[in-house]
């Protein structure tokens, strides 16, 4: 079923329930009242407000990691919080959430496939801000975006792909977003890098690109290999069998080897319960290890090699993130709440340079 038409269908029947979405190794969920989108949730960390605050210019990282700090003394709503330490005005607050809220889903229509399950009554328990967005123009800019995506990806071939600056841009054309943006296309960083930093979509930055690279203001310098996508493994093995045996093989041994393999698994097949419990084994063993290796969020991490032997060293896009916020002051938790990267894999992350020298903990 297109998305455009399960939309329609729960608008039309005036139908009040959570439609629960999964695809790409996320879940989101679009809560609907009376046929009108009442709201949505995801589990992508950059869908999430502070993060899309961050994105939009409203507040820094730095905001963004005091107000975290408050939400987890105090449990306010972030948003609350953002607004009484003047962060943020209300006005803006609310413009801005019903913005991320039709952002979440345009990105859905760009999906090439998912699941979907519709419980018919079911709204969370906590209180939310009532949208109440028409269906009907988020059907509308969602096949617009799809269709621009199209052209988009004819220019802009991946995420992997590493764009320059060939001259200067016209900035007074440019959105507020994309200025924040321009710093970073730096012909180093890809665009998956680049959406990391500026904790945004990767549609948004491979938009600002597409442009440049039509008026000849950016050129495309490098692009690193995509990965592959798994492949059939001949009759009676199927390919989430495959991850699920290799994960459990090496789980012992080496609980992150056997956490990426389980995650592979759960992103070909979200339903198959067998992958989402393999990877709840998984956390459980990692978190013994990490424990038992000193990794926990009050440490404060500090650099231990120099900047030039760090740029010669080849390192992840969430490795790179997570790498560029150390600053000597923050601790692993700050680093953490202000990552667009699950906590977990942050700490691996963390637990990683911690083995590799090429970080050390104070006082250590």
């Amino acid at each position: 079923m297109q998305l455009g038409e399960l939309l329609q269908w729960l608008s039309l029947g005036s139908k009040t329930g959570t439609l629960l979405i999964d695809g790409r190794g996320v879940e989101k969920r679009v809560y609907f009242q009376d046929g009108r989108i009442a709201s949505t949730s995801s589990s992508d960390q950059r869908e999430y407000l502070g993060h899309f605050l961050v994105s939009h210019g409203f507040i820094t990282e730095e905001e963004l990691k005091m107000a975290m700090e408050v939400q987890e003394e105090s449990q306010i709503l972030l948003g609350k919080i953002l607004v009484m330490i003047n962060a943020i005005a209300e006005s803006d607050l609310l413009r801005l959430m019903k913005k991320k809220a039709e952002e979440s889903i345009y990105d859905i229509f760009l999906w090439t496939e998912g699941d979907f399950e519709f419980v018919e009554g079911a709204l969370p328990d906590q209180k939310m801000v009532p949208l109440s967005l028409d269906v009907t123009g988020i059907i509308m800019e969602g096949m617009r975006r799809y269709d621009e995506w199209q052209v988009i990806r004819q220019r802009v071939p991946g995420s992997s792909v590493t764009p320059e600056i060939m001259r200067p841009l016209d900035m007074e054309i440019l959105s507020d977003r994309e200025k924040l943006i321009v710093p970073y296309v730096d012909g180093q960083r890809t665009i998956e890098e680049i959406a990391l930093h500026t904790h945004n979509a990767e549609f948004t930055v491979s938009k600002l690109i597409s442009e440049g690279l039509r008026t000849g203001t950016m050129r495309l310098v490098a692009s690193r290999p995509e990965k592959q996508p798994p492949q059939a493994l001949g009759p009676g093995v199927s390919e989430v069998d495959h991850f699920l045996q290799r994960g459990k093989a090496q789980l012992k041994d080496d609980p992150q080897a056997a956490y990426r393999m389980f995650k592979v698994a759960h992103e070909l097949d979200p339903s198959d319960g067998r992958a989402a419990e393999s990877l709840r084994d998984a956390e459980r063993e990692i978190k013994a290890a990490l424990e038992r290796d000193g990794v926990s969020g009050e440490k404060i991490p500090e650099l231990a090699v120099s900047m030039q032997n760090l740029t010669q060293m080849p390192f992840s896009p969430h490795e790179g993130f997570v790498l560029s916020r150390i600053n000597g002051q923050w601790d692993v938790k700050s680093i953490m709440k202000i990552s667009p990267i699950k906590e977990l894999e942050v700490l691996m992350i963390f637990h990683k340079f911690l083995k590799d020298g090429v970080i050390h903990f104070k006082g250590r």
